[in-house]
């Protein structure tokens, strides 16, 4: 090549084949005036952004064989391309479009489907369902104002509780509701606005201008709206909400990372109770980074034996005899930071992971049961919200003690007042199903939630276990002593038993006792101690005439005095 010749970059400068050469993630390093006319931007704005996004459909990677895919400019003209993707020099890849309209409009009239082209191009463009933009599209308009250097806000939308209609109606049903949700948000939104559902029951919704605030309040009128507005799902109307994630973006930033963070904002929404607009802030990704991290651990415990079982034990307080054991679900797997239960279990319980969990703590229960067939070692085990709808826990449970020859009565399950008034009729269910085969049911914190006695009419409950809360001063005089007394008048008129716990001082005993608490738990009484370690003592620690707390005191003093 001579010195008058033109440079390859001018040749492809000059040519009608567009060509851009990007990283090995495809974000483009430079792109010919050919290839940035197909997108709508400059070949300055081109660089840095994603070509597969902004031409969607196009390979990510190297291929054999180019692919052909139907492109829709900007400006609505609409063209098929074939493009390549090859490896080029160390770490780049060169990207070749050219224009096959021509040839391919010609095969669809060949194949008799000339008539259908539309159609192809709107399964290109469109969900099926909505006919909103779907998730290609959406994500190349995002990358498309990220190109242009357009500030703006993507709003993430997920209708709550959605699983429900499909369970409840079936599907149908809920497509019906996915139909009328699709046209009212495209109702509610104005020019420039433009709404997309990414699959499922998630919608997206790109602000181009918008600030944070200007977006918030978007997402709070469509928020309101959805709320409003009766969803038809067959057989009748019914109410929903959304949840709402808002991100801010700018240019220099990918569309993946917005809609992550538009997806952890969004998280946070429904982490909090739903029906809510999250701004995303960067303490969310760290919330999050750190809750996939103990979910790692967690995998692993429950791989690799990490998990272990202390017993807190439950003391008649006349006798200090004990009279059973709250097992309690500790993290030991021998990695840092050392967490504790309020640490891992949040985590847990807004997963699926929970569901596993509770089924080893169960089933670990009653194999120590099996293997230690005295009949006064009872213990009770927690149930979370999220396994009263496994609808397959109750067999589990039925199944293991039917195989094992377990006494019902000798295993126990508590369920928290706030997780069975959240979810009442699965509360109900699971709760009918272990009573009617022996099982104990109490409910736990007790009095922590509205309308706490209004429940006990409604669930088919053994015990009620009083929240901490009201006898952490029962000692001194103050209105929690009202209010135990109310609990215990009315448990004994229903006929069941009840357990205080957070006894931490003598005079909280003296006061219970007289209040009519026969039963309590807390570190005055016992502390919780490894299953294994109480499992280990000759006849499990169960005497037959067990200590009294007098007892139990001076020979812990008589040790403490020799050691």
């Amino acid at each position: 090549m001579t010195d008058d010749s033109a440079s390859l970059g001018e040749v492809l400068a000059a040519s009608d084949i567009a060509f851009a050469v990007t990283d090995q993630r495809c974000r483009v390093k430079w792109a010919n005036p050919r290839m940035a006319g197909l997108l709508g931007l400059s070949t300055e704005q081109s660089v840095g952004r994603s070509l597969p996004a902004l031409l969607a459909g196009a390979p990510d990677a190297p291929t054999d064989d180019a692919v052909v895919v139907s492109w829709r400019s900007p400006d609505d003209d609409h063209r098929w391309l074939e493009v390549s993707c090859v490896a080029v020099a160390e770490a780049d890849l060169l990207f070749r479009a050219v224009d096959v309209t021509r040839w391919r409009d010609q095969e669809l009239r060949a194949a008799k489907l000339g008539h259908r082209h539309e159609d192809l191009l709107r399964m290109v463009e469109e969900d099926p369902l909505t006919g909103l933009p779907n998730r290609r599209a959406l994500t190349r308009e995002l990358e498309r104002q990220l190109a242009l250097g357009v500030r703006g806000a993507l709003l993430l939308l997920d209708l709550d509780n959605f699983k429900d209609i499909n369970d409840l109606r079936g599907h149908p049903a809920g497509d019906r509701v996915m139909c009328t949700l699709a046209n009212l948000l495209r109702d509610r939104l104005t020019d420039g606005q433009v709404v997309g559902r990414l699959g499922g029951d998630e919608f997206a919704v790109v602000l181009p201008g918008a600030d944070e605030r200007e977006a918030v309040t978007v997402a709070d009128r469509l928020r309101t709206a959805v709320a409003a507005v009766p969803l038809s799902g067959g057989s009748g109307a019914t109410r929903t909400t959304i949840s709402a994630g808002v991100a801010r973006f700018d240019t220099g930033e990918s569309w993946q990372a917005i809609l992550a963070n538009a997806d952890l904002a969004l998280y946070a929404s429904k982490a909090a109770g739903r029906n809510r607009v999250t701004v995303y802030e960067q303490g969310h990704y760290t919330d999050t980074a750190l809750r996939v991290s103990v979910l790692d651990r967690l995998r692993g415990a429950l791989q690799d034996g990490g998990f272990a079982l202390h017993a807190m034990p439950m003391v008649k307080l006349a006798s200090g005899r004990v009279v059973g054991h709250e097992l309690l679900l500790r993290l030991e797997d021998n990695k840092h930071p050392r967490l504790g239960p309020g640490e891992f279990l949040p985590a847990a319980e807004r997963s699926d992971l929970v569901l596993d969990i509770d089924r080893w703590v169960a089933g670990t229960a009653i194999d120590a049961l099996v293997e230690h067939p005295y009949p006064g070692l009872r213990f009770n085990v927690n149930v979370s919200g999220r396994t009263l709808e496994d609808e397959d826990f109750g067999d589990f449970v039925l199944d293991r003690i039917a195989a094992a020859g377990v006494a019902p009565g000798r295993l126990g399950f508590e369920i928290t007042e706030t997780a069975a008034v959240t979810n009442l009729d699965a509360a109900r269910s699971l709760a009918q199903q272990l009573r009617a085969s022996g099982c104990r049911i109490t409910l736990d914190d007790f009095g922590s939630g509205f309308g706490s006695f209004v429940h006990l009419k409604q669930l088919p409950i053994t015990g009620l276990k009083i929240d901490g809360e009201f006898v952490h001063g029962i000692d001194y005089g103050s209105r929690d002593t009202v209010l135990v007394s109310g609990i215990v008048d009315i448990a004994r008129g229903l006929g069941l038993s009840v357990v205080a716990e957070w006894v931490e001082r003598p005079t909280q005993v003296q006061a219970l006792s007289r209040l009519g608490v026969r039963v309590a738990q807390g570190f005055h009484l016992g502390r919780p101690e490894p299953l294994n370690a109480l499992l280990s003592r000759p006849n499990v620690g169960w005497p037959q005439r067990p200590q009294s707390m007098e007892e139990a005191a001076e020979q812990n003093r008589a040790r403490a005095e020799n050691a």
